[in-house]
């Protein structure tokens, strides 16, 4: 590990999602020398596997259902999506997933990128450890803001790693669509796979353990989402719950605590999300890994003077926009 004057900035962003990209503008827009680290794409979860490809998804389906309402258009849309076209759409959307754009704009605005997964080592400090393995450490003057986002939350079912679940990353970057799908969740994610996949071809089967879809928004609109996906298709089971998972043969075979069996090709878990902090170095500064980051009003984690969480892992507002807006 190396420490040089080159190694020190005024502020260190961790995760470079479009939070910790706005930190960065802004942080360099106002005179701060800036290091930006990132683990996997510069753009975060949003550009590659959340808000920009569901909606790349979601928009054929969308429009084709729109046109099948106007007379005139109805009797020419009537067959099924290309299935093809829209994923490559879809890949175009995510710049195939590469980065490069991405990381210019960062150079562009003159913040240093470094790639690698950062760890705060104590107070000011990241150590960065690269692709390679080499290590090296970045000290801020001024502050830290950690910016690293969500990840999507498994269920405790034994076995459930060799079944090799689908979570929305895999749902929304997948290069061919499955010929059955069990989605299991009634949340926004939930309710927009079963919307894209059950339109791309596939049999689709929601499981949602409440009574309900979307039960954090009024009930008319969980209501209005269920009718639309069983009208479309989808095969809406409310009230149920996945009692085992297993792969036999390449078939997931669902359980469901009614005794039911269901087989399917993927199964989608979107059960929630959980704060990507659990190997962040929290504990060298007193904080506990693996939790939500609590922060005062302008994003600084309590207690500290340094130590800024901004977007998802404060857990004030799991929104792209707030996030941004936070930063």
């Amino acid at each position: 590990m190396t420490e040089t004057d080159s190694n020190v900035y005024d502020v260190v962003v961790v995760g470079a999602g479009p939070v910790g990209e706005n930190v960065a503008d802004r942080t360099r827009a106002a005179g701060l020398s800036t290091a930006v680290v990132e683990s996997e794409l510069v753009g975060g979860e949003c550009s590659y596997w959340a808000c920009m490809p569901s909606k790349a998804l979601l928009r054929p389906v969308i429009a084709q259902a729109d046109a099948r309402r106007l007379p005139g258009l109805s009797h020419s849309v009537q067959g099924p999506l290309d299935a093809a076209a829209v994923l490559a759409r879809r890949n175009e959307f995510t710049g195939n997933w590469n980065d490069d754009g991405q990381v210019q704009w960062l150079n562009g605005i003159g913040a240093d990128f470094h790639r690698g997964h950062g760890r705060l080592t104590g107070p000011r400090t990241v150590e960065v450890t690269g692709p390679d393995g080499a290590r090296h450490v970045l000290t801020a003057r001024h502050a830290v803001a950690l910016c690293t986002g969500t990840r999507a939350m498994l269920p405790n079912l034994p076995g459930l790693a060799e079944v090799k679940p689908w979570t929305s990353r895999e749902a929304t970057s997948a290069q061919s669509v499955p010929g059955r799908l069990v989605v299991v969740g009634g949340g926004v994610v939930a309710t927009e796979m079963a919307t894209a996949y059950q339109a791309l071809g596939s049999r689709v089967t929601l499981l949602v353990r409440g009574k309900g879809l979307l039960n954090r928004m009024e009930p008319f609109a969980g209501e209005m989402v269920a009718e639309a996906l069983t009208e479309a298709g989808v095969d809406v089971r409310t009230g149920t719950s996945v009692e085992s998972v297993t792969r036999e043969n390449g078939t997931v075979v669902v359980v469901t605590d009614s005794g039911g069996r269901i087989e399917a090709d993927e199964i989608l878990f979107a059960t929630g999300r959980a704060p990507r902090t659990d190997d962040l170095g929290l504990d060298t500064v007193g904080l506990t890994p693996g939790s939500w980051l609590e922060v005062d009003d302008s994003l600084r984690v309590t207690g500290s003077e340094w130590l800024y969480a901004v977007g998802d892992i404060n857990h004030r507002a799991l929104l792209t926009h707030q996030g941004k807006y936070q930063a």
